[in-house]
């Protein structure tokens, strides 16, 4: 994901500890992972490492020679439906489960071990186009991945460039796991632009974090919202000793309120904070608000990124939608090739042109704003509902609350706040189903699960209306 024409001696990637590589520095360890990577044809190379110097160096090399990353757990299930002709470990796990046909192979540059498949013929052919298998933030575990192109990397990366106005004086930590297409997106993107990139796999919010990004000069800052809802007087003062003079947010809504107020942190910075859109089946961001629309804008994600296009189509969805609200669709740089469960599918070229996201959501002047998801809207009493729309209604900053629903047309609220709010919450909830209130039923949690994307975790929400697992979070 590096471009050509990057001066040499330019600072490339900025590690804990003080140590700088420049591209040149860079370039020389791919190279030496790309010849312990060489493949008779085009290989699956697995990478189960994240924000490491071994899982950067192999990914980019792996991508120069033509092969196919993947982003997975080295898993006795991952390994027998991918069969991976190589598996670059993450660092100290000492290797990989034995009995899987795996030996350790040639050293990696950055401390690794590269592990090569010694059983077993051919492992079956793959589409010359593809680049990438990531999982979704719903699929954590599971051998289900997207199928992402080079064409589709390069577009998207591209577009972001274009969107931020990203140059190379810019420098990005990766305060987002790289495993995840969004910041897997601001290591490609800054990679791009010839702009450097502060390698650190800490929490965003511990102060070794920010005291690394305070020394190596970190000019950026991208997170989800629970780790912008996090941010505390702390953090704000942790924050004016940096050169941050961007951030971006995308992965899951962020509240107006906290959208207002980070807008306004930045904004005294004389720096600018970006709401964004995107989905792991996009390779990465759809959509892009620009500072200067707030809060003219406020609830919306912005336009389609630079060479997409973002429609709305009719569509079934529930009784309090806006005018205009149906399905969004995508069509632009970074759609994916498609699906993957196994090894067999790598074979397949491109199935995807107009993406269906599975979000809900209207258009006004070319700005696009989301309601919720298709999947989350149930029937309770007979009326069809979107439990995003109850959640976004009794939306309170301070006071995490999720809604789901269950058997016998009841809908559960699950607070993670004060419980006098959560109460009067779950009051406006029933009063705007127009239902009994004993059809609306409080959880108070702990905290509210999450992906390891930031995501609300309704999976787990939905066992702990069954009565399974609440205990690992409640």
């Amino acid at each position: 994901m590096t471009r050509e024409g990057v001066p040499p001696g330019s600072p490339a990637v900025h590690l804990v500890g003080g140590r700088t590589l420049s591209y040149g520095d860079l370039a020389d360890l791919v190279a030496g992972a790309e010849r312990a990577l060489r493949h008779d044809g085009k290989a699956l190379v697995l990478c189960a490492g994240d924000r490491d110097l071994p899982t950067l160096v192999a990914y980019l090399a792996a991508l120069r020679l033509g092969h196919t990353v993947a982003f997975l757990p080295a898993s006795e299930e991952i390994l027998a439906a991918y069969r991976p002709e190589f598996v670059v470990p993450a660092p100290g796990d000492g290797g990989i489960p034995k009995g899987t046909g795996y030996g350790p192979d040639e050293p990696l540059p950055g401390g690794a071990t590269l592990f090569r498949r010694r059983a077993g013929g051919p492992a079956g052919d793959i589409f010359a186009g593809t680049a990438l298998l990531l999982t979704t933030s719903g699929t954590t575990g599971s051998p289900k991945a997207v199928r992402l192109s080079y064409e589709g990397l390069a577009g998207n990366a591209d577009a972001i460039v274009r969107a931020l106005g990203i140059t190379a004086a810019e420098r990005a930590p990766t305060t987002l796991p790289i495993t995840h297409a969004y910041g897997l997106s601001v290591l490609n993107s800054h990679l791009w632009a010839g702009a450097s990139v502060v390698l650190n796999d800490r929490s965003p919010l511990s102060l070794a974090t920010w005291d690394h990004l305070t020394r190596a000069g970190a000019t950026s800052f991208a997170a989800v919202p629970t780790t912008y809802a996090a941010f505390g007087p702390s953090h704000l003062k942790l924050l004016e000793r940096t050169e941050i003079r961007t951030m971006t947010q995308s992965g899951a809504r962020l509240g107006d309120e906290l959208t207002l107020r980070m807008a306004e942190v930045m904004r005294r910075r004389g720096g600018r904070f970006f709401p964004m859109y995107g989905q792991t089946e996009a390779t990465s961001r759809i959509a892009c608000l620009d500072p200067a629309d707030l809060p003219d804008r406020l609830g919306s994600v912005g336009v389609a990124v630079p060479g997409g296009t973002i429609t709305v189509e009719e569509a079934e969805t529930h009784d309090r939608a806006v005018p205009g609200e149906g399905a969004v669709r995508y069509r632009g740089p970074g759609v994916m090739l498609g699906y993957a469960t196994g090894r067999d599918d790598l074979r397949r070229g491109a199935e995807v042109d107009l993406l269906d996201t599975g979000d809900l959501g209207y258009l006004r002047d070319g700005y696009l704003y989301l309601t919720g998801r298709t999947k989350r809207i149930v029937k309770v009493l007979g009326v069809r509902t979107s439990l995003d729309d109850l959640e976004r209604l009794v939306e309170r900053s301070g006071h995490p609350t999720a809604v789901v629903s269950g058997e016998d047309d009841v809908v559960y609220l699950f607070g993670a706040g004060d419980e006098t709010v959560h109460e009067a919450q779950r009051r406006q909830v029933a009063e705007a189903l127009g239902v009994p209130s004993r059809h609306v039923v409080l959880r108070p949690v702990d905290h509210l699960p999450r992906t390891a994307g930031g995501k609300v975790d309704y999976r787990a929400l939905a066992a702990a209306v069954d009565g399974q697992e609440v205990g690992r979070w409640g």
